[in-house]
């Protein structure tokens, strides 16, 4: 009782050396671990109570897991709502007013499918994200960065096109031995994110260089940059520096998220450098000597 004061661990105490059934007890320690307490009698040959023995066990791990599945399902819940409503709203519009009023019909017709294709993407991505964090084996093979990386390019050409972004590519002869749809996934995501928060006329910047760390690839654009409050979180699942510009742009609040768990199942790192006003630049680094991560 001395080392520990706690009401709640006290009464269980107690209640055990009188001899009681008493239920476990939480506790939260100064250090922020949370533990169950559970403290039973201890009898001697004669049925007399001796002692009190209390087991520890630490549950923090747990609770952690537990608040991240709840706010993962009060995240989607929130996602899926917004286009949802969309949805029903001008489909039940139509439905009311279709014989009376097609001067609007075509555009709600517009919002529906746009909100559908979000939808879809919603969907898709959370699939992705649930495929990699099943722990599927990587399948290694042996790539040409320059080769991958024009591949995503050539793919999003038009989106290029069409903002007038001007992409500039330095990658020496490199073959890095990792999973190629993972790795495409990675850039395809970072590549869409450089596009989406660029300005038009703005400029994308990929260099691949290798160093005692192993093969790395930036991507770096010329957008508005993230603040620094931001930078810790924008991996994390549906985390948006700013929402509406997201949503606006098609994106899902995942593509990063998607992007650090591609690179992290085969031994690699990301990490982003940003300031305001200069753009970001997001980096991969995949290790020289991959085998160890099989």
């Amino acid at each position: 009782m001395e080392l520990v004061r706690h009401a709640s661990l006290e009464g269980a105490v107690r209640g055990a050396l009188r001899g009681e059934d008493v239920p476990a007890v939480d506790l939260t320690t100064r250090g922020g671990r949370v533990l169950s307490a559970k403290a039973a009698p201890v009898r001697s040959l004669s049925g007399q109570v001796e002692l009190a023995v209390v087991v520890f066990h630490d549950l923090t791990e747990i609770r952690r897991t537990e608040k991240m599945r709840k706010d993962f399902i009060a995240n989607v819940s929130h996602e899926f709502k917004t286009p949802l409503t969309s949805i029903r709203g001008y489909a039940e519009t139509l439905l009311d007013s279709a014989a009376h009023d097609t001067e609007h019909t075509r555009e709600f017709l517009e919002t529906i499918q746009r909100n559908s294709v979000l939808l879809q993407a919603l969907v898709e991505d959370l699939l992705v994200l649930a495929q990699l964090e099943s722990e599927l084996p990587v399948e290694k093979q042996t790539i040409q960065m320059r080769e991958l990386i024009e591949e995503q390019i050539r793919l999003r050409q038009r989106l290029l096109d069409d903002k007038s972004i001007h992409v500039e590519l330095e990658c020496p002869p490199v073959e890095v031995l990792a999973d190629r749809s993972r790795l495409a996934r990675a850039l395809s995501n970072l590549l869409d994110n450089a596009i989406h928060y660029n300005k038009p006329g703005g400029q994308i910047r990929i260099s691949v260089h290798s160093s005692d760390r192993g093969v790395g690839v930036d991507v770096a654009d010329s957008g508005s940059g993230i603040p620094q409050k931001d930078l810790a979180r924008v991996f994390e699942r549906f985390y948006r520096v700013e929402k509406s510009r997201t949503r606006e742009s098609g994106g899902t609040g995942l593509g990063l998220s998607i992007a650090k768990h591609a690179v992290e199942s085969q031994g690699g790192t990301i990490s982003v450098a940003s300031k305001l006003g200069t753009g970001s630049t997001f980096t991969i680094v995949l290790p020289l000597n991959p085998q160890r991560f099989s």
